[in-house]
């Protein structure tokens, strides 16, 4: 049996939730495929903070995946124990620091949203290159990119970023799951064509 844990972080309105809920879907397709996962949306409404959880399971075979001590699975992703960690807001990457590992690969937006506290002088935001030399402190596979810029120059629009940040996942990382999956479940949604090539633009960074 093999897993896979991806751990997706931001803020209320960037489609954290979108992003898991495509991820998830993408893997019913196949019998011997399991996930499971869970959300935090607490934030959702007031740009508040979200994170969503995606957990593939792989079958050997039949028999393993009927196996009751095998199949039960929760929902959360232990500390240490994410594979990949997606941040769509830069300073929120590091809340999501927990779910590490050294093994783990990071991907983060650069473009920040800047609390009021920053706002009003009562502190500053960090630099990327802190937030990266945090990251590094654990581990080396950190990709950054300005997925917002992205967006706009290619959609007019901040509303395909989240999926340009899962195709640098499946760039990025040796998720095992084919990118037809994924695919599959945007040519079927809202938005079809634009989401299609904005994955695309993501596989290719």
């Amino acid at each position: 049996m093999k897993k896979f844990n991806i751990a997706i972080i931001g803020l209320g309105g960037q489609g954290i939730i979108t992003m898991g809920t495509v991820m998830k879907n993408a893997a019913l397709s196949s019998d011997l495929r399991d996930v499971s996962g869970s959300e935090r949306r607490g934030g959702a409404q007031r740009e508040g903070y979200v994170e969503t959880f995606v957990k593939y399971i792989f079958y050997e075979n039949r028999s393993e995946m009927s196996d009751p001590r095998k199949n039960m699975h929760s929902p959360m992703i232990e500390s240490g124990g994410a594979n990949a960690l997606i941040s769509l807001e830069p300073l929120e990457t590091l809340r999501g620091i927990r779910y590490l590992n050294g093994n783990s690969t990071v991907i983060f937006n650069m473009t920040p949203y800047i609390p009021v506290s920053v706002r009003m002088n009562k502190t500053e935001y960090p630099e990327i290159s802190f937030i990266v030399s945090e990251l590094e402190k654990i581990t080396e596979n950190i990709f950054y990119y300005d997925f917002d810029k992205i967006s706009i120059e290619n959609f007019n629009s901040l509303t395909q970023k989240n999926i340009v940040a899962l195709g640098a996942l499946f760039a990025k990382t040796d998720i095992p799951i084919h990118t037809s999956a994924i695919e599959k479940i945007l040519a079927s949604g809202k938005g079809a064509k634009d989401n299609l090539r904005a994955f695309d633009i993501g596989l290719k960074l």
